[in-house]
């Protein structure tokens, strides 16, 4: 049996990159260039070394866009 390993989306209080770019309907590279562009709020959320945002924050950038 063949383990497959997911890629994170969304937790509770977290949304991951993966859940990012499902939002958005863009690839890896458009969010990497987004985060770079300043096109996404920083990640807020560190846990256990793997980053993403609060819901919250997300909402907020979407708002004031």
């Amino acid at each position: 049996m063949k383990h497959r390993s997911r890629a994170l989306k969304y937790g509770t209080s977290v949304i991951w990159p993966r859940g990012v770019e499902e939002r958005y309907g863009i690839s890896p590279p458009t969010r990497w260039r987004w985060e770079k562009a300043g096109r996404l709020p920083p990640r807020d959320v560190n846990v256990g070394g793997k980053t993403g945002w609060r819901p919250e924050t997300l909402a907020a950038a979407e708002s004031a866009a």
